[in-house]
């Protein structure tokens, strides 16, 4: 088993953790840094090892599946790519449904299938939650109003998480690098960012679709992704969440 097998074997253990339908969101967090620390040091390998064959861990350009097209989908997909060393893009042909929209992750393979199982899980739990606090404030458990906007709080601040982790960690990075003996992460973010925009010239970025959305929603799915409960009453404004790219 080569490194990369290696890399791709402990994802998948953390990933089938991680999607237990017991697990707390806290242990998503936990998961989103674990995976990241993992596949950081990886590329921070790979980088330095110059003399490695290319096909060792050949770049791809993806396509995966989230079901039911939704721009809060292509906030956290994009969030997740930027901090798993991929590019993320989607493509829809003029005039077709949501159905006619395919995403894609382009990187190294080992990051590709890492970014494919993070999203699938960050996206399947945010509609869990959002369903569940939609049915006990008593909008109905299907996508409505309370839910949509439920998902795009919580998908912002998955935004916000994931770059979060990325800047600490290139922080880090920087602080632990010896006077040229080892990369910098944001070397190596750099690099990779390069390398797959070279692979999809014609790229289409999410951008944001404006519709009306609850505040109170969107409150509630901001706080359940900072872990913090939400006491303050809200009124029935309403806002606009802008999906990142």
């Amino acid at each position: 088993m080569n490194e990369k097998d290696k890399v791709l074997a402990r994802v998948k253990k953390m990933m089938t953790l991680a999607n237990d339908k017991a697990a707390t969101e806290g242990e998503r967090d936990t998961a989103l840094r674990m995976v990241h620390t993992l596949l950081a040091k990886y590329n921070l390998t790979m980088g330095e090892a110059t003399a490695a064959p290319e096909n060792e861990d050949p770049r791809v350009r993806n396509a995966f599946d989230v079901g039911h097209d939704y721009a809060w989908k292509r906030t956290a997909a994009s969030a997740i790519g930027d901090l798993f060393f991929c590019q993320y893009f989607f493509s829809q042909p003029r005039g077709g449904g949501w159905k006619s929209v395919k995403h894609y992750f382009v990187g190294k393979t080992s990051n590709v299938m890492t970014a494919q199982e993070m999203a699938r899980y960050v996206i399947a739990s945010i509609d869990r939650e959002a369903r569940a606090a939609a049915k006990a404030a008593g909008h109905g458990t299907g996508p409505g109003n309370y839910w949509r906007s439920f998902c795009k709080g919580a998908a912002y601040r998955v935004h916000q998480r994931c770059a979060e982790i990325r800047r600490n960690a290139e922080m880090v990075s920087k602080q632990e690098a010896s006077s040229g003996t080892s990369l910098v992460l944001a070397s190596v973010y750099a690099v990779e960012e390069a390398a797959n925009r070279a692979m999809i010239p014609d790229m289409k970025f999410a951008k944001n679709r404006e519709r009306s959305t609850s505040y109170e929603a969107a409150m509630a799915g901001k706080a359940y992704g900072d872990k913090i409960g939400l006491h303050s009453q809200v009124s029935g404004k309403t806002t606009e969440r802008k999906a990142i790219r």
